[in-house]
C-alpha cells in the first residue's frame, strides 16, 4: 500500500513539474510578412523548443497596416502594461518607446559580451545607436536597410525599353516617362491592366512609414532634410511643393501610378500588374513566393538630378527585437536567450546568413559583413551590390516622422493629392496649417 502511494505521489510530483514547464510560454509577436513567419514556425520556434525542454514560443502575426495596424496595437497592449515578451518593430517607435519606460535593457552577458560597449562595438560604427540610450542597448537587429529600384524585365522587354543603368541613378522625370509607356488599359474599359510605378502606399495597405520613406527621400533631393527646420513647421517651401508634385505627375500626368489599381506589395510585381518599386532587400524572396520564375533588374533609388551629387539622397531603417520591460525578470532573460539563438551569439554568423539568405534582412555585424559567406552571397547575387554601394554613393538618413502626429499629418496632404487631385502647393498650404496646429 506504501508502495502505491508513493507511486501515486511521484506521478503527481511529475505531473506538477510538467505541468510548471507547459506554463513557460513566451508569447512573441512580429509584423505580417510571409517570409518571416515561415522562418519563425518552421526553423526558429520549432529548433528553440526543442533545445528548451518546457518552453512554448507563442507567435502572433498582425497586419503591418490597416484599421488596427501593428504599430498601434503594439502601443496599445504595452501601455497598458501588458504586450509580449518580445517583438519586432521599426526605428521610428524607438524614441518614444524607450522615454516611456516599455523596453528592457538588454544583458549583453547572454549574447556572449563582456559589457555594453563590446556589444555595439561588434557591429558597424553607428547602426547600433538607433536602439541605444544611456550606455544602455534595447534591441538588436532584425533588419538594416535601405531602397533601391527593383523593375520587372519581362514588363520593360516587352515594351522595347532598355535595362536601367546599375552604376548610376536616373531621374524622376525618366522614371516616370517610362512608367508612362509600360501603362495599359483594358481597350474596351479603358480600367488599367498595369501600370509603371508603385509608391509604398495605396488604398490597401495604407502604410504611414511607406508615405514618409517615399516623400521623404524626394523632399530631400530638393534641399529640406525635414518637414520643420529649426524647430518650426516648414511644408509650406518650394521643397515640400516640388516633392508633392512629383507624386502628382506620376498620378496625373504620367499616370505611371495608380493607388486604387495595387493590391499587393509582393504579387503585383512578379506577377505583371506593376512594372517599378522601390523595396528593400527582403522584396526578392517576397515576390518569389509568389512567381519564382520572376526576372528583375534592380537599379539605384532615382534622383531628381542624376548630374548633381548634391541630389543624391535616400533613406534608411531599422527593425529591432526589443523585450518588454513589465515581462517578469525570468520572462526577460528567456525572450533574451530567444534573441540570442536566432540572431546569434558574439562571433556567430550561421544565424545572420540565414536572415539574409532566406528573407534579405541584413543585420550589420562586424563578423558577419567582413565574412567570406557574405562575400560570396555579393558574388553570387551581384544585384545585392546595390544596397551595399547605396551607402557610399547617397547620403541616407533615418525619417524622423512617420507614426506620430506630423506623419499623419503628411499622409494627409499626399492622400489629397493621390485620391483627390488637389494641386501640391494648396496641399502644402493645409499640411503647414496641421503642422502649426501641432506646436
Amino acid at each position: 500500500m506504501r508502495r502505491v502511494f508513493w507511486i501515486v505521489s511521484l506521478m503527481a510530483l511529475g505531473a506538477l513539474v510538467a505541468s510548471a514547464q507547459e506554463a513557460r510560454v513566451l508569447e512573441v509577436w512580429t509584423h505580417e510578412f510571409p517570409p518571416l513567419q515561415d522562418a519563425m514556425t518552421n526553423k526558429w520556434i520549432p529548433e528553440f523548443e526543442a533545445a528548451h525542454p518546457g518552453v512554448e514560443v507563442h507567435l502572433t502575426a498582425l497586419p503591418f497596416a490597416g484599421v488596427v495596424s501593428y504599430d498601434v496595437k503594439l502601443l496599445a497592449s504595452l501601455s497598458s502594461g501588458e504586450g509580449p515578451d518580445l517583438w519586432d518593430m521599426g526605428d521610428w517607435n524607438y524614441q518614444t518607446f524607450i522615454d516611456n519606460g516599455f523596453l528592457a535593457p538588454l544583458d549583453p552577458t547572454i549574447f556572449g559580451y563582456a559589457s555594453t560597449q563590446e556589444l555595439i562595438d561588434s557591429y558597424a560604427p553607428g547602426t547600433l545607436s538607433v536602439f541605444s540610450r544611456g550606455g544602455q542597448v534595447y534591441a538588436l537587429f532584425s533588419e538594416y536597410n535601405t531602397l533601391a529600384l527593383f523593375y520587372n524585365l519581362d514588363m520593360f522587354e516587352a515594351a522595347g525599353i532598355a535595362p536601367l543603368p546599375s552604376d548610376r541613378p536616373v531621374s524622376w522625370e525618366q522614371i516616370g516617362q517610362i512608367g508612362q509607356q509600360l501603362r495599359r488599359t483594358d481597350p474596351v474599359s479603358g480600367v488599367p491592366t498595369q501600370i509603371g510605378y508603385q509608391f509604398g502606399f495605396f488604398a490597401s495597405f495604407r502604410s504611414a512609414q511607406w508615405y514618409a520613406q517615399n516623400f521623404y527621400a524626394i523632399m530631400r533631393q530638393y534641399g529640406q532634410d525635414d518637414l520643420y527646420i529649426n524647430g518650426e513647421p516648414a511644408a509650406n517651401t518650394e521643397a515640400v511643393i516640388k516633392a508633392l508634385q512629383v507624386i502628382y505627375d506620376f498620378t496625373y500626368t504620367y499616370q505611371a501610378y495608380d493607388p486604387t489599381f495595387l493590391n499587393n506589395w509582393f504579387a503585383d510585381f512578379p506577377q505583371g500588374r506593376v512594372a517599378m518599386v522601390l523595396a528593400g532587400t527582403w522584396f526578392v524572396p517576397a515576390i518569389r513566393q509568389n512567381n519564382p520564375n520572376v526576372r528583375f533588374g534592380v537599379a539605384p533609388h532615382p534622383v531628381v538630378n542624376p548630374d548633381d551629387p548634391a541630389t543624391y539622397q535616400n533613406i534608411q531603417w531599422s527593425w529591432g527585437w526589443s523585450v518588454n520591460a513589465s515581462s517578469s525578470p525570468e520572462q526577460q532573460s528567456l525572450a533574451q536567450e530567444f534573441m540570442a539563438f536566432m540572431l546569434g551569439k558574439k562571433a556567430e554568423i550561421d544565424q545572420a546568413f540565414y536572415w539574409f539568405n532566406n528573407l534579405g534582412y541584413t543585420q550589420p555585424s562586424r563578423a558577419f559583413l567582413d565574412s567570406a559567406t557574405y562575400a560570396e552571397r555579393l558574388a553570387a547575387d551581384p544585384w545585392l551590390r546595390q544596397w551595399v554601394d547605396a551607402f557610399n554613393i547617397f547620403r541616407i538618413g533615418y525619417v524622423p516622422h512617420s507614426y506620430d502626429e506630423p506623419g499623419a499629418a503628411l499622409v494627409r496632404a499626399i492622400d489629397r493629392i493621390i485620391y483627390d487631385g488637389m494641386l501640391p502647393a494648396d496641399s502644402a498650404r493645409l499640411l503647414q496649417s496641421e503642422l502649426a496646429r501641432l506646436q
